[in-house]
């Protein structure tokens, strides 16, 4: 399956984006237009998510992440072939902040959200690491999928940690100076003992592991925040958050995470993963 999927997808990606982008165009119309992909979720998210917009204002949003959302998938599989420059020309950033937090001698966390397109920085991140670069990712359900993500994934030099091996993915790690990046707004799949925080105005849970392994590797903490430009042209907007994390209060990390996730939401609402059903789960409340 995943030579099959390469043959397919591979040859595809040889071709000019703009190309690519008809390709998205059509994908927007089957999606949006005719199947309806999750628009009730969708349009539930972004209601609750912001109250004090219209109607009109919601619907405009809606449509534009249809589109933002096809495009990610057509940008992921360019990544197949893209070079390393013109990677870099389209996804510039203040990449210096990596340089500088590397010169403390500390380990680098960086916490990243599912903003379009995540792939990509995730590809220019690991072009622009000034050390070893890891990054964790959940396995899709399907291996010849999961294998090609991998391979898009590990492209630019980074490794992979999978999830669901993820203590043994970081002892690989010990004992060398690395940046990490963590998808931090997964949905755990236990809510029980995750950390529910205020976020876009109803609560949500929030994995605690980014936080305790920031905790335990003593690790600078940075945000990555990703800024589309333009169709096939985004920025990289980095934050450093401490130069180790062992010296916050607990829950510090976290809370300033979804802070900065938030702020990302309002400058470009459209340019967030609404399919994610985020708010699925309720807070058990117990009874005395």
């Amino acid at each position: 399956m995943y030579y099959l999927l390469l043959c397919i997808f591979y040859p595809l990606s040889l071709l000019p984006l703009r190309v690519l982008y008809v390709l998205s165009d059509l994908g927007f119309v089957v999606i949006y237009h005719v199947l309806g992909y999750r628009k009730e979720i969708i349009k539930s998210n972004l209601s609750h998510a912001f109250p004090e917009k219209t109607e009109t204002e919601i619907a405009t949003i809606q449509r534009k992440f249809y589109r933002a959302f096809c495009d990610q998938w057509i940008e992921t599989i360019k990544l197949l072939s893209i070079t390393p420059k013109a990677l870099s020309r389209r996804f510039p950033g203040n990449w210096e902040l990596l340089e500088e937090l590397s010169k403390t001698g500390k380990s680098i966390y960086f916490l990243s959200t599912h903003n379009f397109n995540w792939e990509w920085a995730h590809a220019a991140t690991a072009l622009h690491a000034p050390l070893y670069y890891a990054g964790v990712y959940l396995p899709v359900s399907s291996k010849g999928f999961d294998r090609l993500m991998l391979f898009i994934r590990s492209r630019t030099g980074a490794k992979m940690i999978s999830m669901k091996n993820l203590l043994g993915g970081m002892k690989s790690l010990r004992g060398q100076q690395h940046i990490l990046g963590l998808l931090a707004d997964q949905n755990p799949s236990q809510p029980d003992v995750a950390a529910w925080l205020p976020f876009m105005h109803r609560e949500a849970p929030f994995f605690r592991g980014p936080e305790q392994m920031t905790k335990r590797a003593k690790a600078a903490v940075a945000f990555i925040g990703i800024e589309r430009v333009q169709r096939g042209r985004f920025r990289a907007n980095l934050e450093t958050l401490c130069e180790d994390a062992s010296l916050l209060p607990d829950g510090a990390v976290l809370a300033a995470y979804v802070q900065f996730v938030e702020r990302q939401l309002r400058a470009q609402p459209e340019n967030y993963l609404w399919s994610h059903r985020r708010w699925k789960h309720q807070r058990k409340v117990s009874v005395s």
